[in-house]
């Protein structure tokens, strides 16, 4: 199977995961990270967002995010803005480590294991992003325009010179 199609495939299960777990937010109780998520983006907005209309934005960030990976759309920002969210969803890690540790430094919680996961995700995202590629052409044609501007400058000047 080719680098490009299993890159797609990626792209295209992580997209679904974030257009499901987004629709989700749309719908009051519905998601079981809502509460997880108000809180967190409460913290991280010292309080300045209402709950609700964060919990709106969050949701529409995640269905946005998974229409551009499944549809392909804008790539590279997408899987950037994908790898800012998942960052993130670890925040509440240091803001409610009661909620995320049941047991000692390695007991995890139910949410511990749901913001845990997210470590498959990033290091997807990591393997799928592309940097643009600077082709042998684009390289030619910048030491081209560098040896010419020499010669530019000599028939600008001879532009200028009084006949």
């Amino acid at each position: 199977m080719k680098q490009n199609l299993k890159n797609q495939l990626i792209s295209i299960a992580i997209g679904l995961v974030y257009l499901w777990f987004g629709a989700l937010k749309f719908i009051p109780h519905l998601s079981p990270a809502e509460d997880l998520a108000k809180n967190t983006i409460h913290q991280l907005t010292f309080g300045l967002m209402a709950d609700d209309v964060a919990l709106f934005l969050l949701a529409v960030w995640e269905v946005g995010l998974g229409i551009l990976l499944v549809l392909g759309l804008f790539r590279r920002y997408a899987i950037m803005a994908a790898l800012v969210h998942m960052i993130l969803t670890f925040t509440p890690l240091f803001f409610f480590p009661d909620q995320v540790f049941a047991q000692g430094a390695f007991g995890l919680s139910l949410v511990g294991q749901y913001i845990f996961k997210n470590l498959i995700i990033i290091a997807a995202l990591i393997s799928i992003y592309e940097r643009k590629r600077v082709t042998e052409n684009a390289v030619e044609a910048s030491s081209e325009e560098k040896e010419s501007l020499p010669l530019r400058m000599l028939v600008g000047k001879n532009l200028f010179k009084k006949v």
